[in-house]
């Protein structure tokens, strides 16, 4: 079955971290402008912290390197507008009396910044260091900034930020509009007519409606008789904290035979890729894997430009033993892929809650690995006079909240020049390292056995 035009638009949409066509519908502003219920993105993120008090698994860093004239002050300021726009940037989440949680929207907020003058090796530890401190989301900030003098005409920007704000598509949102803050551009000045905030208290208002028909159709795919687990998790040290993670960084040698197997079945490299990590997982004689997979839920208009966490999680459920060829698997791998998408506004802890499964502190029951590709487009922000390269700083902790195994893919450059790059992060207490690797380049074999057709 070859997906149809605009299963593939939704496909590549998602695969870059970003939404499906927009719905119509219009997003009204609260009637509450100092609270709003949390997202169900931010209650996700939230519970997992309350659990958790101690835990960095949400913590994300960022390490932005700028090479020439540029001013780390004008930055820091440029970053203040930011916060006087999004008033997610300036929030603190608590829990009511009712014993529900609630988010406080700050009028103002100090975003803590450091600067200082370092060698590119001790700022990068610095920032490290900085990464390994838990957010209190009652009090603190969502981000905080770091700044590194480098050199003269170099400058190093940590940025640290906690997963109840960010998703996929925030980094490139807030570097466009670091550009325009720092050139104090007019478009900074106003902020925008809907909140995420606002996005949030409309969530649960449609949630009755919208949510049936998505929970229907889960509980059909995922409810009755889930496969098993199928990663090998006889290794790792299981002395080791659950939140303990080391990190395998692979670059695929079949990058060129992904993009040609996408290209030859009429699907997005995500697909190819799901398909033949599903092959990898059944390599064992399994008759079905089941995979998760991150997609955003910025369906809206007002959505498009707002900073703030839209992420959710499906999961695919492939009949890899039925599906013995490539040829046969990435088709169904795409159907599959376009049928979940399709029921995307569901919330993953939602769907757990139904079955009877959640437990905040043990890890997924559904999926014991999850893929997610990264925008590769986004180059950080650009500002006069300099050139910009970044980089993300591994926290030491599983970068998905107890999951075993993520893979983040990040597809870099075009044509004959593209690469696929992975990241590993795995539980040291499921996994030795040689493990993964060993799963990786697994991987990478049977990428270039599909494209010729030899599984």
């Amino acid at each position: 079955m070859i997906v149809d035009r605009q299963s593939l638009l939704r496909q590549r949409l998602a695969s870059a971290g970003l939404a499906g066509a927009a719905k119509t519908g219009r997003i009204s502003v609260r009637s509450n402008p100092e609270t709003a219920r949390l997202s169900f993105p931010q209650q996700h993120a939230w519970r997992y912290q309350q659990a958790f008090p101690d835990s960095v698994s949400n913590n994300l860093g960022l390490l932005i390197t700028f090479t020439g004239k540029v001013d780390e002050y004008a930055i820091a300021r440029a970053v203040d507008r930011i916060v006087e726009r999004h008033e997610i940037l300036r929030t603190t989440y608590h829990l009511g009396t009712d014993g529900v949680p609630f988010q406080r929207i700050r009028k103002s907020m100090h975003v803590p910044r450091s600067f200082d003058h370092a060698s590119a090796e001790r700022g990068t530890q610095l920032a490290k260091a900085e990464l390994q401190i838990p957010f209190d989301l009652e009090t603190d900030a969502p981000l905080k900034l770091m700044f590194f003098r480098t050199g003269p005409d170099e400058l190093m920007l940590a940025l640290i930020v906690n997963h109840i704000i960010w998703d996929g598509a925030t980094f490139a949102l807030l570097s466009k509009e670091l550009e325009s803050a720092y050139e104090a551009s007019p478009a900074i000045s106003s902020k925008p007519a809907i909140q995420y905030a606002d996005v949030a208290e409309w969530q649960h208002d449609q949630a009755t409606g919208t949510h049936s028909a998505d929970m229907d159709y889960w509980k059909r795919r995922l409810g009755i008789s889930p496969p098993v687990k199928s990663l090998p998790v006889e290794g790792g040290d299981k002395a080791a904290h659950p939140e303990a993670a080391g990190r395998v960084d692979y670059r695929l040698a079949a990058s060129a035979a992904l993009l040609g197997l996408a290209a030859r079945h009429r699907v997005t490299p995500f697909v190819a890729f799901m398909a033949c990590w599903a092959k990898v997982l059944g390599r064992n004689g399994a008759d079905e894997v089941m995979v998760g997979t991150t997609v955003l839920t910025r369906d809206q208009p007002e959505t498009e430009h707002l900073i703030g966490n839209f992420a959710n999680h499906i999961v695919l459920r492939l009949p890899v033993g039925k599906c013995k060829s490539a040829e046969a698997l990435i088709p169904v791998t795409a159907t599959e892929f376009d049928a979940g998408f399709a029921h995307r506004s569901l919330p993953y802890e939602s769907l757990i809650e139904a079955l009877g499964r959640y437990d905040v502190a043990e890890p997924p029951t559904l999926f014991d690995s999850l893929v997610v590709f990264i925008p590769s487009g986004t180059e950080g922000p650009r500002l006069p006079g300099a050139t910009t390269r970044w980089q993300r700083l591994h926290n030491e902790a599983i970068q998905f909240p107890l999951v075993p195994l993520g893979l983040e893919i990040f597809v870099r450059g075009r044509g004959a020049h593209t690469v696929i790059d992975i990241e590993a992060t795995y539980a040291r207490n499921a996994f030795d390292r040689a493990i993964v690797a060993e799963l990786l380049s697994c991987l990478d074999a049977t990428i270039d056995d599909a494209i010729h057709e030899a599984w």
